[in-house]
């Protein structure tokens, strides 16, 4: 059975509406697979949440991919318009430091996931991490406080990167 009791089957019943959709277009392109996925996907959402099938792991993956996704895409604009003010108006606004994050992150996945994003947002940059892995350092750019640069990226960064890869 396709969709099986446990929901362990919906990511290949998703990758089969996508094909799906691509066969009824006529057209098996990159722009075609992708808008078959999602709305294979809304699709699958829809019958979850109609009782048609069980709750899927997949589907709230999904969710948090999404939403940490779209939460870097914030946080990069944020950054780089704050630092293009910055750089545009005579006043310095800066207020650099170096931060000991402690880890929330145990495995190696998170860890490099989380210092990727810390290092792609325009003034962070993750440094070292310690030999026990329990603490990242992180130099900010713009740091009212420690406890609140610490704050951000534990709330912001860390708490995603755990719901997708935790």
């Amino acid at each position: 059975m396709l969709f099986s009791e446990r929901g362990c089957h919906v990511p290949l019943g998703n990758m089969l509406l996508a094909l799906a959709w691509a066969a009824l277009q006529g057209e098996f392109s990159l722009w075609t697979l992708l808008t078959g996925q999602v709305l294979g996907y809304l699709i699958l959402v829809a019958l979850v949440r109609g009782g048609v099938l069980n709750t899927s792991p997949y589907i709230g993956r999904v969710h948090r991919v999404v939403g940490l996704a779209a939460y870097f895409f914030y946080e990069l604009l944020k950054a780089n318009l704050r630092l293009a003010l910055d750089v545009a108006t005579p006043r310095f606004n800066m207020k650099p430091g170096i931060i000991a994050l402690p880890l929330d992150a145990t495995q190696d996945g998170q860890i490099l996931l989380l210092s990727m994003l810390i290092n792609t947002t325009p003034g962070s940059v993750a440094l070292d991490v310690s030999p026990d892995r329990k603490t990242l350092y992180v130099h900010v750019m713009y740091m009212d406080s420690p406890d609140a640069a610490r704050e951000e990226i534990k709330q912001g960064f860390e708490r995603r990167v755990l719901g997708v890869l935790g």
